[in-house]
């Protein structure tokens, strides 16, 4: 176990989170679709701040040299999303959602919100940008540790647009589906104050429950994204990015911290190597083509292509040396695959691949390694391989004064990769085409004042209401839930109003009933019927797959009544005559028999025209009669 006070530990959290509202500054839908029915293609370019500076990240990427293929269904997709017609105004109940975010989180709300543009070309983006708002600032929200009750502190909360759905990545072209920009994204960031692994996880799950209580989040992967900031004491702040899983966020400080520990120590021998400034800068000696040395190789990886390679003076063992989950290498790798290139060999790690001792001698006799001396090899044009060169050397200049400050990519292990420079201040600036949107306190106020329930406060409530413990504790966080308690204030059954909430719904879905279709007004209508015995509880779900169908709750209801108004005179003949028929199974199973009498029942044309309960207690006192 380490002690991470003594290492210096410090984390922060960034939470990226979907609203289940529509988009934010587009009016289209905010659900996502694979089919698609158009393509179009892109270049994207940096542009400066208002200061005239490009932000290091946008310039990185624009190096790539990238293009982007956007696809989508027309009946989803509008001009916004194409960046060909200026965003629409801000939408409300978004921003209602993050407000009251910001309150459960005790933030200070900004009263005029400032639309900004975040610099964006990785093609995420059609607009080149993210159109991003800070809503509050500060804050804090509390986490129970195993010894304390501790407050983690809130830096900002904002709310933004997401972006493009990303599909995939070949020979320099990137794919996305245009379908999930725009959706709005609550992102709150909490101050570095989270100081073990554990406190990271408790502190995501707090904030994740802080959301869910509004009841208007998305749900499913992809809807919640996790970013994790993370340094040592004589390390630097690492973002790294896409923390999919909550319980991963615990390996993946572990693994930070562990990496940020090899780097220091890597660090500390360079220098023992290289002492002055003069020896560090022959670490790397020019890069060369070196391809003759394989015109006859067996290596598929390098045979007809071009090959470069250059000596690295005293380093024989540096390059395979750890650096937490990888070797230093692989770092190295992971930069110039950043510019697109992939293939790198160094001699830590050969002979290898196919490629012989033979043609390791040779690599090291037209280098001129000595002994001591490493060598890397890099596969691709001379072009890129130049680039790759120099974004080698800058990385080792880095190696010998810090763990440098950038954005990696979680990997399903834990561990990370290199993405992009961290980026800087010079990526904001003001949004031109929306209006600020001025919050008065009398709005903030209305909001507070019907915050919704704490879990404790729910879980009390819906015991007191008679809820079982499995729809308690599926409620408690449910999208379902404030609606759930407007329906019980509106003098609904609490149980039935649960059981077709969380059960019925499902169930429809299931039988692939399209159950979005259904409206909440239509479903609170249904409630209120059955609250006054206008329609039987055992005939809501029939009712919901009506109303899918496309009827009316008045047509439910008049068929509802007609159901219920039976002459008995006129069926009786009907049911001496079936309960005749299936005596030998009422003797054999009492009133057990009632289940499988029921579904005979419902065969018949007269019979299944009546409603389910009243024929189900027609047919039991048949049944005991002949018992």
């Amino acid at each position: 176990m380490r002690d991470y006070a003594k290492l210096g530990l410090k984390a922060g959290l960034e939470i990226h989170q979907q609203l289940d509202t529509k988009k934010l500054f587009i009016r289209t839908q905010s659900n996502l679709c694979e089919e698609s029915d158009f393509n179009i293609n892109r270049k994207l370019r940096p542009v400066a701040s208002e200061l005239g500076e490009y932000d290091k990240t946008a310039l990185d990427a624009f190096k790539r040299n990238e293009t982007f293929i956007y696809s989508g269904k027309k009946e989803n997709i509008s001009l916004v999303e194409l960046d060909e017609e200026p965003p629409q105004p801000l939408e409300k109940e978004a921003l209602k959602t993050v407000i009251e975010v910001a309150s459960l989180c005790n933030s200070t709300i900004i009263s005029e919100l400032q639309p900004m543009r975040k610099t964006v070309i990785d093609g995420s983006n059609t607009s080149a940008f993210q159109r991003t708002m800070m809503v509050a600032l500060g804050g804090e929200l509390e986490i129970k540790t195993e010894n304390e009750t501790k407050k983690i502190g809130i830096e900002t909360i904002v709310l933004e647009e997401d972006a493009c759905r990303p599909i995939k990545k070949e020979n320099n072209k990137i794919y996305y589906n245009l379908d999930r920009l725009g959706i709005p994204l609550i992102e709150l960031a909490t101050a570095p104050d989270i100081k073990t692994p554990k406190e990271a996880v408790l502190t995501a799950k707090k904030i994740g429950e802080i959301m869910r209580l509004t009841g208007r989040t998305k749900r499913g992967k992809g809807t919640i994204r996790q970013d994790v900031n993370v340094s040592i004491a004589k390390g630097n702040r690492v973002e790294i990015k896409g923390c999919q899983d909550l319980e991963l966020i615990e390996t993946v400080v572990e693994k930070e911290i562990e990496r940020q520990i090899d780097l220091l120590e890597y660090k500390d021998e360079l220098n023992k190597l290289f002492k002055t400034e003069k020896e560090r800068e022959q670490l790397m000696c020019e890069i060369k083509e070196i391809s003759e040395i394989f015109e006859k190789t067996e290596c598929k990886f390098i045979k007809g292509k071009k090959v470069f390679g250059f000596k690295l003076n005293n380093m024989k063992g540096m390059l395979g040396r750890k650096i937490g989950e990888k070797r230093f290498a692989s770092e190295l790798s992971d930069y110039i695959k950043s510019i697109g290139v992939t293939g790198l060999l160094h001699l830590d790690e050969l002979p290898n691949y196919g490629i012989t001792e033979e043609e390791v001698n040779k690599i090291k006799k037209d280098l001129i390694c000595k002994e001591k001396d490493n060598f890397i090899i890099i596969v691709t044009e001379e072009k890129k391989a130049k680039e790759a060169y120099e974004v080698i050397k800058n990385r080792f200049f880095v190696a010998f004064e810090s763990v440098p400050k950038e954005t990696r990519g979680a990997t399903e292990t834990g561990g990370s990769t290199y993405q992009r420079p961290l980026s800087s201040a010079a990526r904001m600036y003001p949004e031109t085409d929306i209006l600020t949107c001025e919050v008065d306190e009398k709005y903030i106020d209305e909001i507070k004042n019907n915050l919704p329930k704490s879990i404790i406060e729910r879980e009390k409530y819906y015991e007191k209401l008679g809820l079982s413990k499995n729809h308690i504790d599926e409620m408690k966080l449910n999208n379902f839930a404030r609606f759930f308690e407007e329906l019980v204030d509106k003098k609904c059954n609490p149980i039935v109003s649960a059981t077709l909430l969380l059960q019925t719904l499902t169930e429809l879905k299931r039988n692939n009933v399209n159950a979005d279709l259904i409206k909440k007004e239509e479903i609170e209508e249904l409630l209120v019927l059955e609250s006054k015995d206008k329609i039987n509880k055992n005939n809501l779900k029939d009712a919901l797959v009506e109303l899918v169908k496309g009827k009316t709750i008045d047509e439910i209801i008049k068929e509802e009544e007609k159901k219920n108004n039976v002459d008995l005179k006129e069926i009786k003949p009907i049911i001496d005559k079936f309960i005749q028929k299936n005596k030998s199974v009422i003797e054999l199973k009492k009133l057990n028999a009632i289940g499988s009498l029921m579904n005979f029942a419902m065969q018949d044309e007269k019979l299944k025209q009546i409603d389910k309960k009243i024929l189900s207690d027609i047919l039991r006192k048949e049944i005991e009669k002949v018992i």
